[in-house]
């Protein structure tokens, strides 16, 4: 009987080794820490596609910027084409009143529909009171003084174009640039000053307009050349009183 219960002892504890692997399962935490390490790395990922996302609407808003520019800038220029075609139509209108109702006699019926070119007509040199161009300017000037700035432009302009080589081009182009000038179409009157510099490289007017060409270009925000322009003023016209003025606007 001893024998019998140690043998049963005996398998019994033998039975107990064997029967511990099958109940403790370690595989089973090793893989449950698998998962634990993936919000971590997705926790890591966070600041750079916060940092993606910010500059993606950094780009966002410069863009919207850019695109509200060039809307102002397009509107701005169909404002200014649409008042150059009612200029041009104006002009034609005033041109087609000046021609004759009927060809003369003996002509082409077509010849009375040719608008004379400025090389075919001489220029009128000889008197400034009793000329076309003298009414034209005159037309203009009137306008001005009565605040009539779009008439009294187009006044001086159909001089300018129709008379290029008047005396009284040069005073009728001055005006134009000072009326743009005035309506703050600064491009505009450093274009028209420019343009009188050039045809009329000796006239009176030049150290004036070269004192607005300065003025023009300082409020376009070129306030070196602006200067540069002034010290020309300076420089060639010393005893003018543009040149007093430059000196004042130098100091500034």
């Amino acid at each position: 009987m001893l024998r019998v219960t140690l043998a049963a002892l005996a398998l019994t504890g033998c039975g107990g080794v064997a029967t511990q692997p099958a109940t403790g399962e370690a595989p089973r935490p090793a893989a449950a820490a698998a998962p634990a390490d993936q919000p971590s790395a997705t926790a890591s990922d966070q600041p750079r596609l916060a940092e993606q996302m910010t500059r993606i609407a950094g780009e966002l808003s410069e863009l919207q910027n850019a695109v509200a520019k060039l809307i102002a800038s397009s509107r701005q220029q169909d404002d200014q084409l649409t008042y150059l075609r009612r200029r041009v139509e104006e002009l034609e209108a005033l041109n087609r009143g000046r021609l004759p109702a009927a060809a003369p006699s003996g002509f082409a019926p077509g010849a009375q529909l040719a608008p004379p070119t400025p090389a075919a007509a001489p220029a009128p040199l000889a008197s400034a009171t009793t000329t076309p161009a003298a009414d034209l300017y005159r037309a203009g000037a009137e306008k001005l003084r009565a605040k009539e700035l779009d008439a009294a432009l187009l006044s001086f302009y159909d001089l300018i174009v129709t008379y290029p080589d008047h005396p009284l081009r040069e005073s009728a182009q001055f005006l134009v640039a000072d009326i743009l000038y005035t309506q703050k179409d600064y491009r505009g009157a450093l274009a028209e000053f420019e343009a009188l510099v050039a045809a009329v490289p000796r006239g009176e007017k030049v150290p004036d307009a070269l004192m607005k060409i300065g003025l023009c270009q300082k409020d376009l925000g070129d306030t070196a050349q602006a200067k540069r322009t002034w010290e020309s003023i300076v420089r060639d016209y010393p005893t003018s009183v543009a040149a007093r003025q430059a000196r004042v606007l130098l100091r500034n």
